[in-house]
């Protein structure tokens, strides 16, 4: 893959951070800023880098997608995996031996979103092993086995799924978080004024 494509997204990496820092007073939930805290020093090839909150990749096809399917895969977070190449849309990365292919999907690219910007919403350079720690018990075990549970709060769903396509959340203060299993079935998370989790449903 050409350089000029990996030095060019390590570029917009930098300045996606320097946009989200700038971001982080805008009146957005404080639950979004978990997962848009991005790290952009460490983007760039034959970097470590830990994934912030949980993955759910094709594990057959060794594939994740910017918009963030809800797949039966599993990659946990704080998880460490190393990047191997960058290309203008498609970055990849080996996580325990397997080389995996993060796609910049068109509905992302759409919504404005860079791939840079998109990844660095999963992976940073640590994750926040102590917001989960203050976190309910029920937030903790939807963590832990990745999958959405009534009782859960937004926090807890950002770490167990990561944050919901961008395309069709464009806000996280919705009462109303949009996510897809795959490419024909979704899944809605519904939650209260309080930001606890009433309903999961497809």
């Amino acid at each position: 893959m050409k350089q000029a494509l990996k030095a060019g997204l390590t570029t917009i990496a930098l300045a996606a951070g320097a946009l989200l820092a700038g971001c982080a007073s805008d009146g957005s939930s404080e639950s979004a800023s978990i997962v848009t805290n991005a790290t952009p020093g460490s983007f760039h090839v034959g970097a470590t880098m830990v994934a912030k909150v949980n993955l759910h990749p094709d594990t057959s096809r060794a594939r994740l997608y910017s918009l963030n399917y809800q797949q039966p895969g599993l990659i946990p977070m704080c998880s460490e995996v190393v990047i191997k190449d960058i290309d203008d849309k498609e970055i990849e990365f080996t996580y325990y031996g397997q080389t995996y292919s993060y796609l910049w999907e068109k509905h992302t690219r759409k919504a404005g979103e860079s791939l840079a910007e998109n990844f660095n919403e999963f992976f940073g350079e640590s994750c926040d092993k102590a917001a989960v720690s203050k976190l309910s018990a029920i937030d903790q075990e939807g963590i832990k086995s990745g999958i959405p549970k009534v009782g859960m709060s937004k926090q807890g769903i950002l770490f167990a799924m990561g944050r919901p396509p961008i395309h069709a959340n464009p806000n996280l203060d919705a009462n109303t978080w949009m996510y897809w299993l795959n490419k024909f079935k979704r899944q809605a998370i519904e939650f209260n004024d309080k930001g606890i989790v009433t309903k999961v449903r497809l």
